[in-house]
């Protein structure tokens, strides 16, 4: 994700956020000396930082009590295949000007040789870049999706899928994962925060059943596409919260699988952690002997698992046994 905005002389700048000033203004540094940006990802900003500046459509004004302007951020992903999914997020601007905005855009990430195969716009009118669950998105060019090789499967994600950034470390994390999860043909595995299905998808051929849950109905949509793209028929995936969705279908699953069938979980939830019906669900849960816990935060982990290691009455609690760091950058 590169933000687009204006460096410290004021000119324009497709990058990573150098400062933020007082006033809510950002500066906006290049993402060209950054050794981890792939390099096609550095072109991809030049490109864009191109169009930016021949565009009739201003950068998009951060500051306090402004919040005008159109360009915001342009957000990629790339496939082992070499294709690439292009991402621009704007401000609103009316429906009429909307060709004016895309086709030299377009026309441009084409003729740059990139691999782009699929461009997409988000309209956020929100004051951070983080737009809010909802936004338009709008597909403006070639494939609805981007195609990820992962452990001999392959993967159809959208824009705002959650997928992870380094494929190569993403193989030695899951690989890792699914060791310690240890399934068997009798299990009931619990993919929680599943996001396209990768974690559940990979285990199924290991397990019995796979039950996927997951916030982004886009990405639960993606989930069931990806089973069906892999011939995969003991998996299914549901839309909503965790602790919605868990507790209320967790019961269902055992008296459909038998009561000497075996759970086992794993959870990849997002910073914040899970939330405390998730976990209570979890420790309820009397057959779920395993539960391999994936972590972005150090700081939730901690939490959670103290929770989920918690003495009750008349209740077995969870023991840490194993912990690995992987680096993802």
């Amino acid at each position: 994700e590169f933000s687009i905005g204006h460096n410290t002389e004021g000119e324009v700048e497709v990058g990573f956020v150098l400062k933020v000033t007082g006033d809510m203004h950002q500066i906006v540094d290049s993402a060209q000396d950054i050794p981890h940006v792939p390099p096609v990802m550095k072109r991809l900003c030049t490109v864009v930082k191109d169009c930016v500046k021949a565009s009739p459509f201003p950068v998009f004004d951060r500051r306090r009590d402004v919040k005008t302007g159109v360009w915001r951020v342009v957000m990629c992903r790339t496939s082992a295949n070499g294709s690439m999914l292009v991402l621009v997020q704007t401000a609103s601007f009316p429906e009429e000007k909307r060709e004016e905005f895309t086709k030299p855009l377009v026309d441009a990430l084409l003729a740059a040789d990139l691999g782009v195969s699929s461009v997409f716009l988000q309209l956020n009118d929100a004051a951070s870049d983080a737009a809010q669950p909802g936004a338009p998105l709008i597909h403006v060019h070639g494939s609805q999706r981007l195609e990820m090789p992962l452990l001999g499967l392959r993967f159809e994600i959208g824009p705002l899928s959650f997928f992870q950034t380094n494929p190569v470390t993403c193989e030695l994390l899951y690989e890792r994962a699914l060791s310690w999860l240890c399934p068997d043909k009798n299990s009931l595995v619990l993919d929680v925060c599943c996001g396209v299905g990768t974690i559940g998808l990979c285990v199924a051929q290991r397990c019995r059943k796979v039950v996927g849950i997951e916030l982004v109905p886009e990405a639960a949509e993606s989930a069931r596409e990806n089973a069906a793209l892999n011939g995969i028929k003991n998996a299914s995936f549901h839309a909503g919260k965790a602790e919605d969705v868990l507790p209320a279908i967790l019961d269902d699953e055992l008296k459909a699988l038998g009561q000497d069938c075996e759970v086992c979980a794993v959870v990849d939830p997002p910073r914040p952690g899970l939330h405390r019906d998730v976990l209570q669900a979890l420790k309820d849960c009397t057959q779920l002997s395993r539960i391999v816990y994936i972590s972005c935060n150090p700081d939730s982990l901690v939490e959670d698992v103290a929770k989920l290691t918690a003495v009750r009455d008349g209740f077995d609690p969870f023991i840490p046994v194993r912990a690995v760091a992987v680096d993802m950058f």
